[in-house]
């Protein structure tokens, strides 16, 4: 993606209509599904939902302060593994729902963090910036996870 901030495309489209939050598990289970019809019926126009964790690596067990898709993996050679289950049934369930997803690329999965251990946090107790708050070891691999994700969207 490159952007021109010289270069105008015309007006800026709001979407003040927005919501968030962290657990991206929730979303397809059956509260979460209900939460964002109510949601999605609060305006005429779209309703953007923007959710924390989307890249964050673990089992996609919901709890607080945290969720996870384990999105991105690296096998036993170091090559890339994407698995996009927990993503599909994420963004499933906001099309469903009549959402628009406002989509974060976030956070750093735990093979890629520079970050020490533990990749994850105990919210509050041991701060909230672990090894999933931590950049990429390497923005080339980093690119490609976002590369493959987008093109794995735009296919779906």
């Amino acid at each position: 993606m490159r952007a021109d901030a010289a270069q105008s495309r015309g007006s800026l489209r709001p979407i003040w209509s927005w919501f968030g939050y962290d657990e991206p598990n929730y979303t397809y289970m059956r509260h979460g599904k209900k939460l964002l019809a109510k949601l999605a019926a609060l305006h005429s126009g779209p309703v953007y939902v923007r959710t924390h964790n989307l890249l964050t690596s673990g089992d996609g067990t919901p709890a607080l302060k945290w969720g996870s898709t384990n999105a991105y993996a690296e096998d036993a050679a170091g090559r890339p593994v994407y698995d996009w289950d927990v993503l599909d049934r994420i963004f499933d369930a906001y099309v469903e729902a009549g959402i628009t997803p406002f989509v974060q690329a976030g956070f750093m999965p735990e093979a890629l963090s520079i970050g020490p251990p533990p990749y994850r946090h105990d919210f509050p107790r041991t701060g909230i910036t672990t090894g999933w708050a931590y950049p990429p070891k390497d923005y080339g691999r980093w690119a490609a996870l976002i590369e493959a994700w987008a093109g794995h969207m735009r296919e779906r």
